[in-house]
This record gives structure tokens, C-alpha cells and sequence, in this order.
């Protein structure tokens, strides 16, 4: 989320990534299909995955079967990053949190999640 809206950014964890889905950017995700699996830790923690298939996102809590990417890290950690308060590969290179799998997927993180989400979308998940 930009700076200008800091408002409109996550509250908690589970905004944070399944927020995620109202973020893809179609353009760069067209050719890819991959899961993200998150393990999260303290509050709000818990196992979430975002699946990536033909240019759209969705959201699961749980497990995934055979996740591409996996990361694992502490709420505020992921919170921090996804408001952007906190640099991701900076906090991946001083052990803030961990990942594993796909690492070119991890490096594509910013570009594929870069679209700006609405007012109205944010409303009509309740987030506002």
C-alpha cells in the first residue's frame, strides 16, 4: 500500500494476506500458477496459502498440498512488510522471517502484488 493511504492498509495478519488477493497484478501474474504458504506465528498466526492460477488469486486457511513458496514468519513481520514499514528483503537477509521453495518467486513478490486495491474493494471485505 502507498504511503498516502497507510489508512487503508492492513489491521491484522489475515487482511494482510488475503489481501494479497485484491493486490495481483493480472499483467504479471498471466503465465504463472503457484501457491504460497504461509506460516505465521504470535498473534493472528496460522497457516494460510494463496493460490496463483491464470491471473487471478484466492485465498485458503489451511495447508497446502505441494506449495511452490513457503514462508514462515512472525504477524507483525509480514504486517510490517505488506504496509510497507518494512523492507521484505531486508527482513528476509537478517532472519525477520524465512523462506523456502521457489526463491524466484519470492523475488517476484512485488511486482506481482503491486495493484493499488480500491475503497470499494476494501469495503466490501468489511476492511474499512
Amino acid at each position: 500500500m502507498s504511503n498516502q493511504n497507510t489508512d487503508l492498509g492492513p489491521k491484522n495478519i489475515l487482511q494482510a494476506i488475503e489481501g494479497m488477493t485484491l493486490s495481483l497484478n493480472p499483467d504479471e501474474a498471466k503465465d504463472l500458477s503457484a501457491t504460497i504458504q504461509f506460516h505465521v506465528s504470535d498473534e493472528g498466526g496460522g497457516d494460510y496459502y494463496l493460490r496463483i492460477a491464470d491471473g487471478e488469486c484466492d485465498f485458503s486457511v489451511g495447508v497446502a498440498a505441494e506449495p511452490t513458496l513457503t514462508i514462515t514468519t512472525p504477524a507483525e513481520v509480514w504486517l510490517k512488510i505488506s504496509r510497507k514499514e518494512l523492507n521484505g528483503a531486508m527482513a528476509l537477509m537478517t532472519g525477520k522471517y524465512k523462506a523456502g521453495g521457489q526463491m524466484s518467486l519470492l523475488l517476484k513478490m512485488d511486482n506481482l502484488f503491486s495493484r493499488q486495491p480500491t475503497e470499494a474493494e476494501l469495503a466490501e471485505k468489511g476492511w474499512l
